[in-house]
């Protein structure tokens, strides 16, 4: 069982795809797992780490590596990239996920620091907007001489992952004679060899707590909670976008968001197949766009991984369970309409169901019951 509360001065480690699927380091609390870089792709690790770090009791955040150097609009998309693979791969909302910006493959940090700064600021506003606590890594030097620490800390409180190493190697312990004393500084990455088993090695200058779902924010309407916090998709819809501004969403002609396609505003509570995200727009249509602020996005993971687990609703009437994914396999038993069945996996458009009958394996055609997201 993960840890949902880890007290200050804990040790922590944080993992990527150099690292092994097993997360289980001496000494640590919690873990961070790269989630993502840019908005293709995905750290195939990912899942299995988190999986991981949750059975051997550690709380489990997430970060994303930054492409978006000073632009906001990538800021914006890379970031929800990362927010929907998170929610897909298990990472409790309530929980912290990081933008980790610094120099390297894809991102530059010399796009001046008002520039820089924005962009950090909206990456993390669109990860407290979904429910999780926003931080922002990145090296001693660059918080001090590429990114405005006030502004961040301002608007996100004690946010700062800082990297900083007394020495190249080897580290069991943080040397505090070595700490890089700077305002809003939440967890500290004090070497790349932590106990000498290959991983960063970090520690935390702040109580860190998984926040439950009945303490994040409620939608205004109960209409936005209900469609958008649980729609039901055919298994091969990728993931979806739900209008969730209360007022509608318009519909833009291109990723710029500089001309809309009517003047007349989708409604709330509607719902549309994601096809891509282009700088920080929902691409929804050939040509067609939502602003991603005006929307709520839901990713399915079922659609691109046939083990993954879940729970489906029976749409049509007179839907059997069979006992063989195939078309002409015998039927088993009936399925209400509208009753929700757990899925253990997917044979093609076959969606494989929990032993509920007699301890046999049954399987239900794709298009007879919707993956609840």
């Amino acid at each position: 069982m993960s840890s949902s509360t880890v007290s200050k001065r804990s040790y922590g480690v944080d993992v990527a795809s150099y690292q092994s699927e097993s997360v289980n380091y001496t000494g640590a609390k919690f873990a961070f797992v790269k989630l993502t870089e840019s908005t293709n792709y995905v750290n195939p690790k990912a899942e299995a780490q988190i999986k991981s770090a949750k059975v051997h009791g550690l709380m489990v955040m997430g970060y994303f590596y930054a492409n978006h150097s000073a632009s906001v609009s990538k800021a914006r998309a890379e970031a929800k990239y990362a927010v929907a693979k998170a929610k897909a791969y298990g990472i409790p909302v309530g929980s912290y996920l990081a933008d980790d910006w610094e120099q390297g493959s894809g991102n530059s940090v010399n796009g001046g620091t008002s520039a820089n700064t924005d962009a950090a600021i909206a990456a993390m506003q669109v990860i407290k907007e979904a429910g999780y606590k926003p931080l922002i890594y990145s090296g001693a030097y660059n918080f001090r001489n590429h990114l405005s620490v006030a502004r961040i800390v301002k608007s996100f409180g004690s946010c700062l992952w800082v990297a900083s190493y007394k020495v190249s190697g080897r580290q069991d312990y943080a040397d505090f004679n070595y700490f890089p004393s700077m305002d809003g500084v939440a967890i500290w990455q004090f070497t790349d060899n932590y106990r000498g088993l290959g991983v960063d090695g970090n520690i935390t200058l702040i109580d860190l707590k998984i926040s439950s779902s009945s303490s994040q924010p409620k939608p205004a309407n109960k209409a936005v909670e209900s469609l958008s916090q649980h729609p039901a998709v055919k298994w091969n819809i990728g993931a979806v976008a739900v209008v969730s501004n209360a007022k509608g969403a318009y519909v833009y002609t291109s990723s710029k968001l500089d001309k809309r396609e009517s003047d007349k505003l989708k409604p709330l509570g509607s719902m549309w197949q994601v096809l891509g995200f282009e700088n920080g727009a929902v691409k929804v249509g050939k040509n067609q766009y939502f602003d991603g602020r005006a929307v709520y996005v839901k990713a399915n993971p079922i659609a691109y991984n046939d083990t993954k687990h879940g729970v489906a609703k029976i749409v049509m009437s007179n839907t059997h369970a069979l006992d063989a994914p195939k078309a002409d396999a015998g039927k088993v038993y009936g399925l209400a309409l509208n009753s929700t069945v757990e899925i253990q996996g997917r044979v093609g458009h076959f969606l494989k169901i929990k032993e509920l009958h007699k301890g046999k394996q049954v399987y239900v055609t794709g298009n007879r019951a919707y993956i609840v997201l």
